[in-house]
Parts: C-alpha cells; sequence; structure tokens
C-alpha cells in the first residue's frame, strides 16, 4: 500500500482516539492516550505546570491561548502587581524556616538526585511524562515528604489548594509519596520593628493536606482534560470546553470572543448579571438595550448618554456639591508602596505607606494659579514624618481638603499619625474638612458617554477636561508604586534614581492638577462662582 508505514500506525491509532475521544469513556480514553499510546505522542506538546492548570481551571480555553497561543493579546491587567524581586525577597526570608533545604536551583536531575537522599530541597523542579512541577520546598518526613509553597498573601485563597493538590498529584503519580501539604501566607498584622524580619512572625502557616487529598482525584481528572485541551491545533470551540463563568472575564476577548464582539455590552455600570443575560439574548451594544424602566438610575444614565451621544448632568446636585466648598482649596494626593515585606520601620506587610504628596492650593478663586508642594522620601527618614511635618504647615483648619477617592488619603494620614502622634492634634483639626471630588461622578451626577461606563479619575478627566496621562513615562499607581520599591530596594544609579524621582514627581503633580482642572469645569458649566 502506498504511504503506508507500520511505524505510523500507533500515531494514527493515537490520532483516531482524539478524533473520536467523545466515543470513549473517560477512563478509557485516558488510558489508550496517555498510558498504551503515550509514547506515540507528539513531542512538541507541552507539558502542563501549576500556572497552567490555574488557567484551564477558570478557562480551557484561556489554557490553550496562554500555553498555544502566547502572542494573543490579553486585556488583563493588575494594580496588585507583586515584583518579581519582592516574591523572590519572600522566599529568601521563608528559607530562614528551613535553614537545612539546600537549593536545588529548579533543576530536575539535582531535585531528583536530593529526593533520593532524603534532602530537604529549596526550588524544586522535575518534569514527568506529561507535568511540570514546580515548588518552594520539598521537605522529608517520616513517611513520605511535605510540599511547601509561600504566596504574597494575607489571606488563603482556594487556588492555593488547588495548586498544592495539583502538586500532589504529580508528586504521588512520580511515586513520591505525599504526607503534608503547607500553605505559607503572610501575616498581616505583623509589625516590623525596623530590624532584622522574623520569619516565624511575618508568616503563617496552613496545613491544607486534608483539602488537597479530598481533591487529587478531581485534579487528576482535570490535569488530564487539560492535556487533551493542549493537543488540540486550533482554539477549541467554546461549546466543547469549560469557559469562563461570564465573557466579561474574558481575558482574550480578539481571540474567544472573535465571532461574537461584545461591543460596550460589558461597560455597564453595575451590571455583570444583567450583561450576562443580555449576551444570552443575543445583545452586544447598550444603544440596542429596548426597555430600560427595571434597570437602576446610573444605568438608566448610561444607556441614555449612549444613545445621545450627550453627557449628562445633574445641575442640583452638582451645585449642592459646588457650595460645600470653602477657601482655601487643597487639592491633595499620595503615592504609596505596600510591599509583602514591610521595608519601612512600624508597618505591617501590604500596608500603604506613602513616600510623595503633591499639593495644589487655591486661596482665593479658581482661576487663581495654585501655589504647588510636594515632598518625596529623602532615604534619611522615614517619609512620613516628613510628609506630616510638611504638610501639617501647609494645610491649616478652615477650608476643603479635596482628593479624588479622598478615604484613601485620609487611610494614609491616619496610620501615619499613629506612628508619630505628635501630629494628631492638626490631623483631628482638619479631617472634617475633607471633601470627596470622585463623588459627583460615583453617583453620576455628571457622566460622559466615553467614560464606558467608569468614574476613575483617568476616566473622568479626559472627557471632561481634555487633559490627559498620555506623555508621562509613569502614567498609573501601580507603576509608582513598583518603580519607587524597584529604587528603594534594588541597585540602581544615581543618574536611574533622579530620572524615576522626576517621573514620580510628574506623575503625582498631575494628579493634584487633574482635580484643579475638573473642578474649573464643573464650575464653567454650572456658572458657579466661589461664595465664601
Amino acid at each position: 500500500m502506498k504511504g503506508f508505514s507500520w511505524v505510523n500506525l500507533p500515531k494514527s491509532y493515537r490520532a483516531f482516539a482524539r478524533r473520536f475521544a467523545f466515543l470513549f469513556p473517560d477512563s478509557i480514553r485516558k488510558r489508550l492516550l496517555f498510558a498504551f499510546l503515550a509514547p506515540f505522542r507528539e513531542e512538541a506538546l507541552p507539558k502542563l505546570g501549576k500556572t497552567a492548570y490555574q488557567a484551564g481551571f477558570h478557562c480551557e480555553r484561556q489554557l490553550w491561548n496562554l500555553i498555544k497561543n502566547p502572542s494573543a493579546r490579553s486585556s488583563e491587567g493588575s494594580n496588585q502587581y507583586v515584583s518579581p524581586k519582592q516574591k523572590s525577597l519572600l522566599r529568601e526570608i521563608a528559607n530562614r524556616l528551613y535553614p537545612s533545604a539546600i537549593h536545588a536551583r529548579y533543576n530536575d536531575s539535582v531535585t531528583r538526585a536530593m529526593i533520593r537522599n532524603k534532602q530537604a530541597v529549596r526550588g524544586a523542579a522535575f518534569q514527568t511524562d506529561f507535568f511540570d512541577f514546580r515548588a518552594d520546598f520539598l521537605l522529608p518526613q517520616e513517611n513520605g515528604w511535605e510540599i511547601v509553597i509561600v504566596k504574597a498573601s494575607s489571606s488563603v485563597k482556594k487556588s492555593y489548594a488547588r495548586e498544592l493538590s495539583f502538586l500532589r498529584m504529580i508528586m504521588e503519580e512520580a511515586e513520591f509519596p505525599v504526607v503534608r501539604t503547607t500553605l505559607l501566607f503572610l501575616n498581616s498584622k505583623y509589625f516590623f520593628s525596623g530590624n532584622e524580619i522574623d520569619p516565624n512572625s511575618l508568616f503563617l502557616q496552613k496545613n491544607l493536606s486534608d483539602e488537597t487529598l479530598a481533591a487529587v482525584s478531581k485534579t487528576r481528572e482535570k490535569a488530564y482534560r487539560m492535556l487533551e485541551i493542549l493537543e488540540e491545533n486550533s482554539l477549541p470551540s467554546g461549546n466543547s470546553v469549560n469557559v469562563c463563568e461570564h465573557p466579561r472575564s474574558c481575558i482574550y476577548p480578539e481571540s474567544c470572543l472573535a465571532d461574537s464582539p461584545p461591543g460596550d455590552l460589558f461597560s455597564l455600570r453595575e451590571g455583570k448579571e444583567e450583561t450576562l443575560r443580555l449576551w444570552e439574548a443575543g445583545i452586544r451594544n447598550l444603544s440596542e438595550i429596548g426597555d430600560i424602566e427595571e434597570f437602576t438610575q446610573r444605568q438608566k444614565i448610561q444607556i441614555r448618554s449612549i444613545r445621545t451621544g450627550e453627557e449628562y448632568l445633574n445641575r442640583e446636585n452638582l451645585l449642592r456639591f459646588m457650595n460645600r466648598l470653602k477657601f482655601p482649596l487643597h487639592f491633595l494626593d499620595f503615592e504609596t508602596i505596600n510591599p509583602p515585606a514591610p521595608i519601612y520601620p512600624k508597618s505591617n506587610p501590604f500596608q500603604h505607606v506613602p513616600f510623595l504628596f503633591s499639593l495644589h492650593v487655591l486661596e482665593n478663586d479658581l482661576e487663581e494659579e495654585p501655589a504647588e508642594y510636594s515632598y518625596l522620601d529623602d532615604g534619611i527618614q522615614d517619609p512620613r514624618l516628613g510628609i506630616l511635618d510638611s504638610l501639617s504647615q501647609k494645610i491649616r483648619p478652615g477650608g476643603t481638603v479635596l482628593a479624588f477617592n479622598d478615604t484613601f488619603e485620609k487611610r494614609c494620614l491616619k496610620e501615619s499619625v499613629q506612628v508619630f502622634p505628635e501630629f494628631k492634634k492638626w490631623f483631628d483639626s482638619i479631617e472634617a474638612d475633607f471633601l470627596d471630588l470622585a463623588l459627583p461622578f460615583w453617583d453620576f451626577d455628571y457622566y460622559h458617554p466615553d467614560q464606558h461606563g467608569t468614574t476613575s479619575l483617568k476616566s473622568v478627566l479626559p472627557v471632561l477636561t481634555g487633559a490627559n496621562y498620555k506623555g508621562l513615562s509613569i502614567n498609573a499607581g501601580h507603576l509608582a508604586n513598583s518603580e519607587f520599591l524597584r529604587i528603594k530596594t534594588e541597585p540602581v544609579t544615581d543618574e536611574e534614581r533622579k530620572k524615576v524621582e522626576s517621573n514620580l514627581r510628574e506623575y503625582c503633580r498631575m494628579d493634584t492638577f487633574a482635580l484643579v482642572l475638573i473642578l474649573r469645569k464643573l464650575a464653567e458649566k454650572l456658572d458657579w462662582k466661589n461664595r465664601s
């Protein structure tokens, strides 16, 4: 027979088993693909690691994109970024809990040799035929092994038990018995005195052995299903795999939702459940919605604004807000860091510690040139002391202190005053003077269709004033956080430090000047004049 090869026959059997998987019970299909015909699996097919497993648990199309189409654009973003340097630092601190553990440097052969010798391992890694195992620590116990993972979190999340169950499954399939699975996470109440961090106080331990043992069978079932998905040559149909619980959660919309683009539907304010109903009804744009009588007031404003293409303005409520202003006006913004391992004395893990403020002051009139002030950590004293000392001289009681979502600024000041109580009397004297400039936008007393349902400063500023953050090197709070943490804790040149500090000042200045511009534009639209 022309073109026939006995060598290719098992591969053909395997291809047939894959193609007609629906004809086989799960147990038989798994045995065929990953036991009898396993040697004929394509060599280029990836092994499944813990990150991919977590992705596949939420959405199997996300898994496929992550591994098979890594260049696909993801809409995912995070403002809670923990840098690799900070994660590495936490692992180094955790090492002190297990001083006998030797670093295997995530090397397969080294890890296996240490396991054979019953040695405690840190930076453990090995591969099996189908899976990629990585753990922070492997510790020998009387009848097997303890798996330990370290997380930059102050809470026990379900995903951590899932990860440990996945690692347990791999260990046991590799015939390394597991007797304990342990999570190390952060004690949010740990108080850093300024000396060396105490790992016994910084970390809390959670024994998740019962949870991982109970879940290991289902974990194995899910893991092998994900391996089959990774054998697909193209993105699986949404009808054939488990997908995100809501299209709004999709982080690969340009590939996953390419056949049915969502338009602006998912921008509906507070509308997650409602948008799912509309999506299933075939609606993809807010302008397509018919009867809106059952919608919330904010949603009605948003949909009507989309229909008309015009801004919405509640003149009565906005005037009521403006009439609360008392000069002098102080426009305040903080930039903070919140590292998992504290770097400032008298602080806790993930506590937001201000290192920079920007202040614009208008003494008598909205149109006057504002006075500008700022303070940036000088590397000599605790920045909270410098900030309190400077602000207490610039902000006196009786005026108005404006911030966008002012709860954050007030919390920073309250926590700073707890460390430096000599400023408590001053803070108590101005606390009632705070006024949140986000309120008119949160309540949709002002709304523009180009806000796309959001009320953040960066969405309000351009639609109301035309100004934006696009020309700034640092243009988001989480970037300011990570950049300052980098120059504070990592070796950089003086030139690099000065450049970053300049960019930080510029960004923080824009946050307060933006408030001036917004307030001026509201006054203009309302024809409001200073009545102080």
